[in-house]
């Protein structure tokens, strides 16, 4: 289906075991019910038998843990009801056929964008929180935002201006493995979806030290250089302080 241009979406409302977990694991996004869906290879018995290892069905594989930890899912909804409106909405950022170039109806942003300068200040060390960034810039203020609780340095999701559809990638901060790694995952479905992307930056690089190293912050980071690199949809980049570093790299 993917070599065929296919969306898939995945709504994990119980558990995922063996071959089952490789599906929301190759969605294009998955969403999973907080203490209810599990995703993993092996359940708790077996864990159990082959490593001694004992653990909970919500501990090996349950919501938090892939949407804040393991980045396998994308979205953590509260119950079934709150999955559904999340299905949803990631319908409604398909772009699913491509969209008319005509924008659709648009309203003003619910916070005033007389605001930002405000926001942005004069200092360049101190960084600004993106969301209040992106709230003075799309329509309505209304931001579809993706895999909100893994790689909180890095903010990306949909959003429209004047009614045309974009793909925002924000930086809060400098950029760590997750948050490259979840920037190229949604740089390539922009990408698939032929959604331009709108670059906010305020960057001094990626993550260093010898924990950076050993998550691999070279490999990671340059996935999503790669990704933003490979991406052939517009691109505009606004530069709101530091634009420094090899992040840059990646934002723009």
């Amino acid at each position: 289906m993917s070599s065929m241009g296919i969306p898939q979406l995945s709504v994990v409302m119980g558990p995922c075991t063996a071959g089952g977990a490789y599906v929301p694991s190759m969605s294009d996004e998955s969403i999973i019910v907080q203490e209810q869906g599990h995703i993993f290879l092996a359940g708790p018995p077996l864990v159990k038998a082959a490593t001694g290892e004992v653990v909970s069905a919500e501990d090996l594989g349950g919501g938090r843990l892939h949407s804040e930890t393991s980045g396998v899912t994308d979205y953590l909804a509260v119950d079934d009801a709150h999955a559904l409106v999340l299905a949803r909405r990631c319908v409604a950022n398909l772009n699913y056929p491509a969209s008319s170039p005509k924008p659709e109806p648009w309203k003003e942003p619910l916070y005033d964008p007389a605001e930002l300068d405000g926001i942005m200040g004069t200092n360049l060390k101190t960084q600004v929180d993106v969301h209040e960034v992106i709230a003075r810039i799309v329509d309505g203020s209304e931001f579809a935002e993706f895999k909100p609780l893994y790689g909180s340095t890095l903010v990306t999701g949909f959003g429209r201006v004047q009614g045309h559809q974009v793909g925002f990638v924000a930086n809060n901060g400098i950029l760590f493995s997750e948050s490259s790694l979840k920037g190229a995952h949604f740089v390539q479905l922009c990408n698939k979806r032929r959604i331009p992307l709108v670059f906010l930056q305020n960057i001094s690089g990626f993550m260093v030290g010898r924990d950076a190293e050993k998550g691999g912050i070279a490999k990671n980071g340059a996935k999503l250089v790669t990704a933003v690199a490979c991406a052939d949809v517009p691109k505009f980049t606004v530069v709101f302080g530091s634009s420094a570093g090899a992040g840059n790299y990646g934002m723009w």
